[in-house]
């Protein structure tokens, strides 16, 4: 007997963790000229921070993994802002231009959390590495200033919070 074979759905991590995670506002209403810009603000400081950040990293990795599920499998992929993969060191970076006081942060927000743990497992799956530091960075677009957050996740953290 042939086996069938399993449909792909695909979707990027960024909107995995914003559904799993279901933040944002009710009002869709856009400025998109003003999203535009923000965006084009954002981009910049991306390059301006990766570039500054030294020959270990590797900036824009992209990254995939397949979830196995009995009747389909789902790919979800995406690019990390940054990699510094030492053999005693391995920080997964990803980075997050905004518009705001940075001092009034006190941990990362949860969605972009999400998005740098998926990355992590990801990564830590794909070259057999037993944890990594997830870092966030936040960089006010108007000032440049930086502030990182990390936390060190194990692989066996990464894949059961992935999992769950």
């Amino acid at each position: 007997m042939e086996q069938e074979e399993k449909k792909i759905l695909s979707i990027s991590v960024r909107n995995l963790v914003e559904f799993v995670l279901r933040s944002g506002d009710l009002d869709n209403r856009h400025n998109f000229a003003a999203e535009k810009n923000a965006m084009q603000e954002g981009s910049r400081i991306h390059r301006k921070i990766q570039r500054r950040m030294g020959a270990d990293y590797k900036a824009e990795v992209t990254l995939k993994h397949v979830v196995e599920e009995d009747q389909f499998q789902i790919l979800v992929e995406g690019r990390a802002d940054g990699i510094i993969d030492k053999p005693d060191e391995l920080i997964i970076d990803e980075i997050k231009g905004i518009y705001m006081d940075l001092s009034y942060l006190e941990e990362p927000f949860p969605v972009h959390l999400a998005q740098v743990m998926c990355y992590g497992y990801f990564y830590c799956f794909d070259k057999q590495r037993d944890g990594a530091v997830m870092q966030v960075t936040y960089c006010n677009i108007e000032t440049e200033e930086i502030r990182r957050f990390q936390t060190e996740k194990s692989f066996e953290e990464l894949e059961t919070w992935f999992r769950d």
